[in-house]
């Protein structure tokens, strides 16, 4: 079955607008919301989605003809950014039918006519759909490496450098797990060879804890300063780095037995470059420990460095 990557605006349930703002795209309508806030909105047991491409879709490339204006039977794949960075599967639709040009949507539902959402261009049977729950959503898409996604929206995954991002997300559909979850300096042998690192790393990225210690320590303290160096990302990027950084669990997963149950205090505020040392250290630092040999260093002259 021929497959392709969708990117889009992030939202919690693409339902339409109503308590779910999209949030890092959508402005493709009058109302400036975006058509794809409706990809998720049940229509008559239709979903129809919407996706900006540059141009047409070529749906050549999922083996239609040249004179064809759709072809079914397609896997699509929808990506979107969350808050923390990066790009991360949200959902898909299975057996389902892309168009090379914008399609109107005979019978908009009260949820579409609501959010101006007119047009689309895939649909699929809204039974083979799935939206992932947003801490689900925790298979990395790369971007702007050899064979991960470009700049387009549109992505076919084509090219033999893709087809292990192609593999890990067909095993995500059709298994519900994520056979590997590439991370900070770590292999790919290191990972398959220990879960409990998947597990540690894999809880990292969890978005509802990110955003709940996010939320909690600029309550507390109005930053979101490094606990290891000190860095802040908005002191140094100005308004590109406004409430970036990212979360570190203290907790040793790679070293627990049994359910861990996460508490805001088992986590810390660190930049990007000391996240990557303290998971290239083994054992993994502590951030007190860390933060010393931070100290130490930038104590010491230059030359004796």
């Amino acid at each position: 079955m021929p497959i392709m990557f969708c990117n889009v605006g992030w939202m919690n349930h693409y339902n339409g607008n109503d308590g779910d703002q999209i949030e890092r795209g959508g402005k493709y309508n009058q109302h400036s919301i975006g058509h794809e806030v409706c990809n998720f909105s049940n229509n008559a047991g239709t979903l129809y989605g919407y996706v900006q491409p540059t141009g047409q879709i070529k749906i050549e490339k999922l083996g239609a003809g040249k004179k064809d204006d759709f072809v079914s039977g397609v896997t699509v794949v929808w990506t979107a950014g969350p808050e923390s960075g990066g790009t991360v599967v949200v959902g898909w639709y299975k057996d389902a039918t892309v168009y090379r040009e914008a399609q109107t949507i005979t019978k908009p539902s009260a949820i579409q006519k609501k959010n101006g959402v007119s047009s689309y261009r895939i649909k699929a049977p809204a039974d083979k759909a799935v939206l992932l729950p947003v801490e689900q959503r925790e298979l990395m898409i790369p971007r702007a490496v050899k064979g991960g996604i470009g700049q387009s929206n549109v992505w076919f995954a084509d090219k033999e450098e893709s087809q292990e991002i192609v593999n890990r997300v067909i095993t995500h559909i059709n298994v519900g797990t994520i056979p590997t979850l590439p991370d900070i300096d770590q292999s790919q042998s290191i990972l398959e060879g220990n879960p409990r690192l998947v597990a540690h790393l894999r809880r990292e990225r969890n978005l509802a804890i990110i955003k709940a210690k996010k939320d909690a320590t600029l309550r507390a303290t109005g930053k979101l300063r490094c606990e290891a160096c000190g860095f802040d990302f908005k002191e140094v990027y100005g308004e590109f780095g406004d409430g970036f950084c990212e979360v570190h669990h203290l907790q040793p997963l790679s070293k627990a037995d049994g359910v861990v149950k996460t508490e805001l205090g088992d986590l810390a505020i660190v930049c990007s470059n000391c996240h990557r040392i303290i998971h290239r250290s083994d054992p993994m630092l502590s951030i007190p420990s860390l933060a010393k040999h931070v100290q130490r260093q930038r104590a010491q002259p230059l030359a004796s460095r």
